[in-house]
């Protein structure tokens, strides 16, 4: 079971006018088949302060971990995760069908030490350049070894992608929350 991560930070996931509590509650809803199949174990939510979303954590049955910055929410939410593989994903955004299926099939394939597990998800390619190359698409989600991920240099979600580089892609995306 991997252990799952909704970083709340990322601005230009979340679209203008919406609130971030409302944009976390769908991206939570996507997560309900995953957590029920048995795919994810505890869920937790990493966050700014004062964005009000302690009440929906609770809702949620998720742990709430709040800070001032991106790189110590992130962080902290690293340090107190249960499982050694965690699933983390950006707030604003939702895996789609073929997830479950793909990610377990990644995790069966098990890790090995030469090369760590890792796996990233994309978004749906949006723009004209990222249709024709979707590898172009943001990263929506990761997939690692919580051992990998704490190797990382203290930083945001940006620079924990680049740091793990995962060398798997899955073919399943994830959409944007309207």
């Amino acid at each position: 079971m991997l252990s799952t991560i909704v970083v709340c930070d990322d601005r230009r996931a979340i679209p203008p006018g919406r609130e971030s509590a409302r944009v976390l509650s769908r991206t939570l809803a996507s997560l309900v088949t995953a957590k029920v199949e048995g795919l994810l174990g505890d869920v937790q939510i990493a966050g700014p302060s004062g964005e009000g979303l302690r009440a929906l954590a609770n809702h949620a049955g998720c742990d709430l971990i709040e800070a001032d910055n991106e790189a110590d929410w992130l962080a902290a939410t690293l340090q107190a995760a249960r499982g050694p593989e965690v699933f983390l994903l950006r707030c604003g955004l939702a895996p789609e069908a073929g997830f479950i299926e793909e990610t377990r099939d990644f995790l069966a394939s098990g890790n090995n030490k030469d090369r760590p597990l890792a796996a990233c998800l994309r978004c749906v390619p949006e723009t004209f350049f990222e249709r024709l190359f979707p590898g172009l698409a943001p990263v929506a989600g990761i997939v690692a070894t919580r051992e990998l991920m704490l190797r990382a240099p203290r930083g945001g979600f940006a620079s924990l992608t680049s740091f793990i580089a995962p060398a798997t892609t899955f073919h399943a995306r994830a959409r944007r929350i309207r």
